[in-house]
């Protein structure tokens, strides 16, 4: 079975997930944003092997905490080479955001480079890489399929969808990836965002405001 757990961190309240095969105990950790101990804890707890860090996209209440992850676990990283800039700047936007810069961590280049397309693994599970640029230049979302889940990062939320006024953000293609990625997928898919509350394909089709 697959399983995911939810481990929400930092100021920005965003979604770190632990992801893992209940009968391997392989697991990954997707979008890290900070608190690494917080994550490591449940690791342990879980006795999860974990072989992968996985982006959506690099922004730092995303990636501010893979660094240390890397570290303690000699695992991969797994994110689109497009937003080096990002992953280099994390300390530099934190001290913009007047965050404690001591906190955040300059995130490393990806060992594994995806842009859409790709298949990864998690024990016996899958997960096709889909191109979601528009939230950031890099974007990109994880679809399980037989599992009906997809984490989305920042691009579709619960009755939202993410903003596009940040450096490389582009409202148009946010709204397209949406329209031409996500929404075809099932209804019944869940929606992983990286903030707030999960929801559906089905619900946002219907009940979202920027989609209707």
């Amino acid at each position: 079975m697959l399983k995911v757990q939810t481990i929400q961190v930092t100021e920005f309240m965003q979604n770190a997930r632990v992801v893992w095969d209940s009968d391997s105990r392989e697991g990954v950790i997707v979008d890290p944003g900070g608190e690494p101990e917080k994550i490591l804890d449940f690791i342990r707890r879980e006795k999860i092997k974990v072989k992968e860090v996985w982006l959506t996209h690099s922004h730092l209440d995303h990636c501010g905490g893979v660094a240390p992850l890397l570290k303690e676990l000699s695992c991969h990283l797994v994110a689109h080479p497009d937003e080096a800039m990002m992953r280099q700047g994390v300390q530099a936007i934190a001290a913009m955001y007047g965050l404690p810069v001591e906190q955040w961590h300059p995130c490393p280049e990806p060992s594994v480079a995806v842009t859409g397309g790709e298949v990864l693994s998690v024990g016996a599970h899958s997960a096709q890489v889909l191109f979601t640029p528009g939230h950031s230049p890099g974007h990109v979302s994880f679809y399980f399929a037989k599992e009906n889940t997809l984490i989305s990062g920042d691009v579709l939320f619960c009755g939202s969808i993410g903003r596009t006024d940040l450096p490389g953000g582009n409202h148009r293609e946010l709204i397209s990836s949406i329209k031409e990625r996500i929404m075809p997928l099932p209804d019944e898919t869940a929606v992983l965002s990286g903030h707030g509350e999960d929801t559906t394909v089905g619900r946002e089709r219907v009940s979202n405001p920027f989609l209707v």
